[in-house]
């Protein structure tokens, strides 16, 4: 357990919450995929070598990290093979943590390192050719086929989605069993209510790129005034590209790719509150299916579609970026 769950948990208990993870596929000369079989699940439990995201790293910074840890070896991630964020992937720990994984896997390239079990938590280590994998959870299974299809475009929509209605009035989803229902912003007001201070926190979310020809759609928030691409955190118990679907912008949109994943500590936000959040953003390309722009007055304050030659002048730093990777057209996700 990383020191932000620990403090996390102090104040939450063993209430399910989504934690960002990173797993890594390192592979030998012949093809073949390294596992390592997990002290704390029990002998049958094997899986992809990675773990949680500790506040003040990036993401790739937790892949290289973990694998380094857990087997001895330094690895250079290559490229994000998917995003797995399904309610279907939930998991609880024998300790009766209950967590909804956000996890990004990465193709890795081996730079260098010795090939070791991590002491007290890793068990064994193999390398299995991919016509003979061993058992493993259903993440593990959905990343490896992912891997295995070499697609260069970053999978988004393995496990199933969380379907049933969003009552976003109150912030949270109805009917899912065995959640309470909380969102994750929920959540996070609720810690801050229990530690009242600003201490960082990692929030999980996602952003749209929505264009209309030469145009693109930015969004007034309500909180500081300023134009951003429209976005918001993701609710516990659905999975991340319904976030971007649930947005409130009055439009029915598709998400049809993921452009680029946030996560490193300049992404760090201070809102106008005090509140500091490391964002882990993913940041989708989403085409318009129906619907008409609307605001909700609190959150968004204003709709309006941009010339993407002529945009706001104090657009913020992050959402030219977000802009402009989206623009770059790269089928792989960026990570940044």
């Amino acid at each position: 357990m990383t020191p932000y769950v620990r403090w996390l948990r102090r104040f939450i208990g063993h209430a399910k919450t989504p934690l960002v993870y990173a797993s890594t596929i390192i592979t030998d000369s012949r093809g073949a995929i390294l596992f390592q079989r997990r002290a704390d699940f029990g002998d049958a439990w094997w899986g992809l070598p990675g773990g949680l995201m500790e506040l003040g790293e990036s993401i790739t910074q937790a892949a290289i990290r973990e694998a380094r840890e857990e087997t001895g070896l330094i690895v250079h991630p290559t490229r994000l093979v998917g995003l797995y964020t399904s309610p279907d992937f939930d998991v609880t720990y024998p300790n009766g943590d209950e967590v909804q994984q956000i996890t990004a896997c990465f193709a890795c390239q081996m730079a260098g390192g010795d090939l070791r079990s991590q002491a007290g938590e890793i068990l064994e280590l193999r390398y299995f050719p991919p016509d003979t994998l061993p058992p493993m959870p259903a993440w593990y299974v959905a990343m490896v086929a992912d891997f295995l299809a070499s697609r260069p475009e970053a999978s988004f929509r393995s496990g199933q989605p969380f379907d049933c209605p969003f009552d976003c009035a109150q912030g949270r989803a109805q009917g899912k069993p065995g959640s309470s229902g909380n969102s994750i912003n929920e959540t996070y007001l609720t810690i801050r209510r229990a530690i009242g201070d600003h201490d960082p926190m990692i929030i999980i979310g996602a952003s749209a790129f929505i264009r209309q020809d030469d145009r693109v759609l930015l969004q007034r928030r309500g909180d500081n005034g300023l134009w951003v691409v429209p976005g918001g955190a993701m609710e516990l118990g659905e999975r991340i590209d319904q976030t971007v679907v649930r947005e409130e912008t009055g439009l029915e949109v598709e998400p049809v790719r993921l452009v680029s994943l946030y996560s490193d500590p300049q992404w760090t936000v201070t809102y106008p509150h005090g509140d500091v959040a490391q964002i882990f953003g993913a940041y989708f390309e989403c085409r318009a299916i129906g619907g008409a722009l609307k605001t909700d007055g609190v959150e968004t304050i204003d709709l309006r579609w941009f010339s993407l030659n002529d945009l706001p002048a104090d657009l913020p730093e992050p959402t030219r970026v977000r802009i402009a990777d989206a623009l770059a057209g790269r089928r792989e996700a960026i990570v940044r």
